[in-house]
């Protein structure tokens, strides 16, 4: 798999449809934000993809259901970092990394992409938007592109395009910015990392989600609109002290 350009757009109309596909975020209740906050309505299904943490040196990916598991709690598709690392045993995870924040790691990224480009119909035309927000000399590149900036809510974003494979020269051109939320021409899917998360979101078709769900190399769980997206989300573990 080769990383192909990206390139800039001259107008955000191609992102216009997220702002009424979304919800406004912390829209339902200033106390809890919800999945449909991050990732658009309208798809058949949806998926939760765990970015996974990391155990000692060199370091080893980790899941988070086999974190959970070592510190006698519950994994599910809506558990949180700070609910399933909250026990005093976890202290004996000695040279825990925790996942990444606000950017869907390398090799799932390879693994998704795969199964992604089985199901669009444009592969060769795909929509990039990289949050502006991250204040890192990267940014500066950006900003000379002269692209368009798509405006969502609290957010705005630089919108780029290119194939489905660009999504891996963004990571190699601008570590450690990510795109945040990334859909082919045709809307067959969307994919959606929210830059204060750890996970990524995923919309499609039945086959689609299930194939994500499936893969044994990602850790991905069923998700739904009206799941929980916030810290206090978590209905199992809690997140203070036991």
């Amino acid at each position: 798999m080769t990383a192909s350009p990206i390139y800039p757009v001259q107008s955000a109309e191609a992102g216009q449809w997220l702002i009424t596909a979304l919800e406004k975020p912390w829209g339902r209740s200033p106390e809890a934000n919800y999945v449909a906050a991050v990732i658009p309505r309208g798809f058949a299904a949806y998926a939760r993809l765990f970015h996974p943490a990391y155990l000692g040196s060199p370091a080893k990916a980790i899941s988070w259901a086999d974190v959970a598991r070592y510190n006698g709690k519950m994994p599910h598709a809506e558990m949180q970092w700070q609910a399933i690392i909250n026990s005093t045993k976890a202290r004996s995870l000695v040279g825990l990394t925790e996942p990444d924040t606000g950017r869907l790691p390398e090799k799932q990224a390879r693994i998704l992409i795969d199964i992604l480009a089985q199901h669009t119909g444009s592969p060769g035309k795909c929509y990039y938007a990289i949050w502006d927000g991250w204040g890192v000399p990267a940014l500066a590149t950006l900003q000379q592109l002269q692209t368009a900036r798509l405006h969502l809510f609290d957010r705005s974003y630089y919108l780029l395009q290119g194939d489905i494979y660009a999504f891996l020269s963004e990571l190699a051109r601008f570590p450690p910015l990510s795109p945040s939320i990334w859909w082919p021409a045709d809307r067959a899917w969307c994919v959606a990392t929210e830059v204060d998360m750890m996970w990524t979101y995923i919309g499609g078709a039945e086959g689609c989600i299930e194939r994500i769900l499936s893969d044994s190399r990602l850790e991905a769980w069923p998700a739904s609109l009206d799941h929980r997206a916030d810290i206090d989300g978590d209905q199992f573990n809690t997140v203070r002290g036991e």
